[in-house]
């Protein structure tokens, strides 16, 4: 019974590949507004650093009722398509159409930029998130056996964290080329072409995946349930606090073009250290499924970010004088956040059945709408912290630093996401729901 089960609960290659691509195309987006939208902001449209990064985390204040709503949505959501798929069939597009939205320096006075940034970002993360935690409620969706989701999720994050270096390597080049020395000409240009690109491969996500878990008839869940879902689903919140403890690992995306351009003298620097940082990062979630045949999913976890910290404190004291050791310290560390991509997420969705057996109901949208709001917040927070740093390490935007400006830099690169590594450790040592837990789970609800 539990062999054929586990059997029907494969997920075809073909569908790995798909949902894979939704997330290749989806991370273009994302990190194309997570890497550059700073930057972006304070150098182009001119607003002040401390100004962006309370911008970014008003926003994510607005996210916590926005992703909530979303996730109860999807959970309530029936249709001969299924529950999730039908929103990367109709999102897509206006996604596509909001990113380029944020990449346009309209010609009016500073305070009309700064409405303009709020009104566009906020519009920008309440769409994003219409698409967002479908996909990854998919993975719930599309099998219930864990060490499938685990191997879907690391497909998931490999061609995610590519997707994701294509704007970090090439949006410099793009903008440099397309703007002929306009920098704001240039970032509108390459962001139009990369959601060009990037639309169409969420949609096709809905053509060749399929839900398999789960029940068209399965009853929709109350908004109290599924609130209830979150804050009583104590491995979820363990997850969750592990994430937001992790927000200083994220610092380098923000801090790497501020580094490059400055403390080592050239922004073409900011393609080769990004590229390094998030191939390694695919390399290290591609690794999950090797690992785990020897190691539980916590030893793991726990084991690479206590040894990501070790290396972010030695990048700090060492410093930026040997550019070979810049580059082996940036791969090293992608390398060990890797792991923590895809285990955490795969700890967030198993503990959807944990709370099915509790309570009854199945609330994916629920859960899955935390993950992306902790990503959402997380990018708020991380430019919030980022905008911090360099206003009071005394940032001057296109001018050269001082040495405690260029320190400042050097923390957002090296021992600020050091010591993050070891703070979103610290949750995971007490995530009790282990693999063999859930399998138990998943048998008791009559699934395995």
């Amino acid at each position: 019974m539990m062999d054929h089960h586990r059997q029907s609960q494969a997920v075809p290659l073909k569908e790995r590949l798909s949902f894979s691509a939704a997330l290749f195309g989806q991370n273009m987006m994302y990190n194309l507004v997570n890497f550059f939208i700073m930057i972006f902001y304070t150098d182009q449209l001119g607003i002040p650093a401390a100004a962006a990064g309370t911008l970014f985390l008003v926003a994510r204040v607005w996210d916590a009722g926005n992703d909530l709503m979303m996730g109860f949505v999807v959970d309530r959501t029936r249709s001969r398509w299924g529950k999730c798929r039908p929103y990367l069939l109709f999102m897509s597009v206006p996604i596509a159409v909001a990113t380029v939205l944020l990449f346009v320096v309209p010609d009016i006075s500073m305070g009309g930029r700064l409405v303009y940034a709020y009104v566009t970002y906020i519009l920008w993360g309440m769409l994003y998130t219409t698409a967002d935690i479908p996909l990854w409620s998919l993975t719930s969706r599309m099998t219930n056996d864990s060490d499938q989701r685990k191997t879907l999720i690391s497909f998931g994050r490999v061609f995610s964290t590519v997707g994701a270096v294509l704007p970090v390597v090439l949006v410099i080049p793009l903008k440099n080329i397309i703007g002929n020395g306009d920098n704001a000409s240039g970032y509108l240009g390459a962001a139009a072409l990369f959601c060009l690109i990037a639309a169409p491969m969420m949609i096709q996500a809905f053509a060749n995946t399929t839900e398999r878990a789960g029940s068209v008839s399965e009853e929709k869940p109350t908004l109290k349930e599924n609130v209830r879902a979150i804050v009583s689903n104590s491995p979820l919140l363990l997850v969750l606090l592990s994430g937001l403890l992790g927000v200083l690992t994220y610092l380098p995306m923000t801090g790497v073009m501020y580094f490059s351009t400055y403390n080592l003298g050239n922004e073409q620097y900011t393609m080769i250290l990004a590229g390094l940082n998030l191939s390694s990062m695919a390399l290290g979630s591609a690794a999950v499924p090797l690992f785990s045949r020897w190691f539980t999913g916590k030893q793991i976890f726990i084991s690479t970010m206590s040894l990501a910290a070790v290396i972010g404190v030695m990048f700090f004291f060492i410093g930026y004088g040997n550019l070979m050791l810049v580059f082996a310290f940036t791969f090293i560390l992608g390398f060990l956040w890797g792991f923590s991509q895809v285990l955490r997420t795969s700890m967030l969705a198993d503990t959807i059945e944990y709370m099915q057996l509790k309570t009854g109901k199945r609330s994916e949208g629920a859960i899955f709408s935390t993950l992306t709001f902790l990503g959402k917040i997380n990018i708020g927070l991380n430019n919030f912290i980022t905008g911090m740093v360099l206003s009071f390490s005394g940032y001057v935007p296109n001018a050269v630093q001082s040495p405690e400006s260029l320190t400042g830099i050097l923390m957002l690169v090296t021992l600020l996401p050091g010591i993050g590594s070891i703070l979103t450790a610290v949750p995971i040592f007490f995530f009790r729901l282990s693999e063999r837990e859930h399998r138990s789970i998943t048998e008791k609800l009559g699934e395995a």
